[in-house]
């Protein structure tokens, strides 16, 4: 069975401009239309229902009934705040158990829960508990709060380093050739208004170079090893700190790339950085070989000025003998 379609044009006067035949086949092909199956013809015209598809518990996919996926049930998907409290939230999204009771033992702290975190600040201005409690006895004798945990965010880390001493240019990209030096540097800064205490910094520098030291913390030597770890003490808000040292490379044949890591570790805030060291053979060596090559005979020559005044005393010599076997002659 097919459907013709019949179109026309016409003038303004009445005449046939041309005339377009169209036929749908009948049934041409199904498709779903949500969780049915319906026929359509080859016009993409929607027919009769084929197979309603829900009556089974299925669903329509490209024309075809397909067993519906139904996503895995879990109980205990996320921990999130519901109130003041902590509590376990499942897969659908509703509150499933208790995970944690933000309210402490001690009536001083402000109790709260945020960021999926239980919170308590500890208050001595008499909101939370009167002068003279036991818990304000305990607490409060400072008549300080606790200070907030130090933010990662704010301590700044950077790690560069470069291959020319008298270079004020530090990078985070350098070039190493065999037996030559490499200088490092960290910088630390704190944008916090709290101090970071017990700052640790170690690096993990590649084995092509060895022998690190020269060790400096704000341009004054330190002692410690950096690849073990070293301590720098605290580091105050609004300040910065730069650490330096050096490494001598060995000698190697094969061209690489690699990474040279530090780690910064303070109060539970823990950053890195790195820096790209990009190792190749043999370039320091015709740096230093080629050009004293072509200098080394004439050099030697004009520093050796003592010849240059023997060359003249028998130059002198030598033209009083030509002179007098010549006037003798005569």
């Amino acid at each position: 069975m097919f459907i013709l379609v019949v179109s026309a044009g016409i003038f303004a006067g009445g005449g046939i401009l041309h005339a377009q035949y169209n036929v749908c086949n009948y049934h041409a092909y199904k498709d779903c239309v949500g969780s049915s199956i319906y026929w359509f013809d080859s016009c993409s015209n929607r027919q009769d229902l084929y197979q309603d598809c829900s009556s089974f518990g299925q669903t329509c996919q490209y024309g075809q009934c397909v067993a519906s996926i139904q996503p895995v049930y879990t109980a205990h998907q996320k921990i999130s705040c519901s109130g003041n409290n902590l509590y376990w939230y499942d897969s659908l999204g509703a509150v499933n158990s208790l995970y944690k009771n933000c309210q402490d033992a001690n009536s001083c702290t402000q109790d709260s829960c945020s960021g999926a975190k239980c919170s308590n600040v500890l208050k001595c201005d008499g909101s939370t508990c009167a002068a003279g409690l036991a818990d304000y006895n305990t607490y409060c004798q400072q008549a300080q709060p606790n200070p907030p945990p130090n933010d990662v965010n704010n301590l700044m880390v950077s790690f560069v380093a470069k291959t020319d001493e008298a270079s004020q240019q530090w990078n985070k990209n350098a070039q190493v050739s065999p037996d030559s030096t490499v200088y490092f540097m960290i910088a630390l800064n704190n944008n916090s208004d709290t101090a970071y205490s017990n700052v640790n910094i170690s690096a993990n520098i590649p084995g092509e170079i060895s022998l690190l030291g020269n060790l400096k913390v704000n341009d004054a030597a330190f002692s410690g090893d950096i690849v073990s770890g070293i301590s720098i003490g605290s580091l105050e808000p609004k300040s910065a700190k730069s650490i330096t040292f050096e490494g001598k490379t060995q000698s190697f044949s094969e061209q690489s790339q690699k990474q040279a890591t530090i780690t910064v570790n303070s109060s539970g805030a823990v950053r890195s950085d790195f820096v790209n060291l990009d190792f190749v053979p043999g370039q320091s060596t015709v740096a230093a070989v080629s050009q004293p090559a072509e200098d080394t005979g004439i050099t030697t020559f004009l520093k050796r000025w003592y010849l240059w005044i023997l060359s003249g005393i028998v130059l002198i010599f030598l033209f009083i003998i030509v002179f007098r076997r010549v006037s003798s002659n005569v």
